[in-house]
């Protein structure tokens, strides 16, 4: 073999050994970047042999430590972002410029009763409320935060506080809008049962003031009136000063249980000799009606924590009404038992009863099955509405049972002694 064959072969023989060393970083090389654009981490970085590649390989790895440490603030910013969304309790609606829904949020989806995914949807096809779609409207026409109530027609009794403002990208075009919806069903609720109340207190007030009113005038008019006719008036505006004194009363009562800064003074009762001595106090009205009253409280029976003069005020209401509604020759019956902890008192008439469309109203301010018999009776309205702040302020519940025609049944559930 010549000289030139033997360099020949040795010039191919070291080509031979690069190339194969070069293809084995090329591999590698490729099988980072595959990683790196997978979003997985590369096996190894390092080269032997190679500077170059070397270099090439630091380079690669800073990119993916840079890159990691992107992925993971972006990670950190998606949870907190949908950890804010999650945790409240307003409605979230995000749209863009053609109206279609982007994202929403866990609460958006229970006010509005949404079952499905309405992600790529447009807003009036999923919501079906059109002043939603016009406030978005309004939105992206002004360019400026819009603020609105909104009642939904297929959501009777709802009411939101809605406020849109919209999006900007960073060029500061405008590319959708963003709802918060807050629900003030409740306070819509407590608004007008405010009005009622007062509407109603206004009307109760109104009658006994009226009766004063022309009574004061007849005796202005009549001063010789005959002394039996004076003894009539002046015995009809006792009635109702008792009557309007009754009601401001029972007023005064609610206000200081409603205020929640009420404070009990609770003792152990003995349940059963405790109804019996206010059930004495009736007796004179039940012989009046000759009604029969009893009660059944077994002996032995663990004594009740309660505040005794609330406790009175309660029993006193429950006995009123049950006199009140009971005709000539009724029975009533007052029995004590216990169960889950619990001490259940109920009290049993055979009175007139409650209609079942007003029986789950019954303990409501100023609620009054027959109006004008209420009235008629001497009722404020008001003594369910205080047994039931009464029972509530001790921990219990309280419910109504009731047949029309056979009688009324007033079920009353409080803590026992531990």
């Amino acid at each position: 073999m010549t000289w030139l064959e033997l360099i020949l072969l040795a010039v191919l023989s070291g080509a031979g050994v690069w190339f194969w060393k070069f293809s084995r970083h090329w591999r590698h090389l490729n099988r980072i970047i595959d990683d790196l654009a997978a979003e997985r981490q590369p096996a190894s970085f390092v080269f032997l042999g190679s500077n170059r590649f070397g270099k090439l390989a630091r380079k690669l790895e800073s990119l993916a430590d840079e890159q990691r440490g992107i992925r993971k603030r972006i990670d950190e910013e998606k949870f907190n972002f949908e950890a804010i969304l999650a945790s409240m309790a307003e409605g979230v609606l995000v749209v863009d410029n053609e109206h279609r829904i982007r994202l929403v949020n866990d609460s958006f989806c229970r006010l509005f009763q949404i079952k499905s995914d309405p992600r790529g949807q447009s807003v009036l096809s999923v919501v079906r409320e059109a002043s939603i779609e016009e406030l978005i409207r309004a939105t992206l026409a002004s360019g400026g935060p819009q603020a609105r109530e909104i009642s939904p027609s297929h959501l009777p009794q709802s009411h939101f506080a809605a406020n849109a403002v919209t999006l900007c990208d960073e060029r500061g075009g405008v590319n959708g809008v963003v709802g918060v919806f807050h629900d003030i069903s409740r306070l819509r609720q407590l608004e007008e049962v405010r009005r009622e109340f007062v509407a109603n207190v206004s009307h109760e007030l109104r009658t006994p003031l009226s009766i004063f009113h022309g009574y004061l005038e007849n005796l202005q008019d009549n001063l010789d009136m005959p002394r039996a006719d004076l003894q009539d008036v002046l015995a009809i505006m006792r009635k109702h000063s008792l009557r309007l004194n009754a009601l401001l009363e029972d007023l005064l009562t609610i206000a200081r249980l409603e205020s929640r800064r009420e404070k009990l003074d609770p003792v152990e009762i003995q349940a059963g000799p405790f109804i019996r001595e206010i059930l004495k106090d009736w007796r004179l009205k039940l012989d009046e009606r000759n009604i029969s009253a009893e009660v059944e409280a077994a002996p032995g029976l663990p004594p009740l924590v309660a505040d005794p003069f609330r406790m009175e005020q309660v029993l006193n209401n429950l006995l009123e009404n049950a006199i009140k509604f009971t005709p000539e020759g009724g029975r009533i019956n007052i029995s004590v038992a216990t169960g889950n902890s619990q001490m259940v008192i109920r009290v049993a008439d055979t009175g007139v009863g409650i209609p079942p469309a007003d029986l789950p109203h019954v303990f409501e301010q100023f609620y009054r099955v027959e109006k004008a018999r209420s009235r008629e009776a001497g009722g404020t309205g008001l003594g369910l509405s205080i047994v039931k702040h009464i029972v509530a302020l001790h921990g219990g519940s309280v419910e109504a049972e009731s047949v029309l025609g056979k009688g009324v049944t007033i079920i009353l559930r409080l803590p026992m002694a531990c």
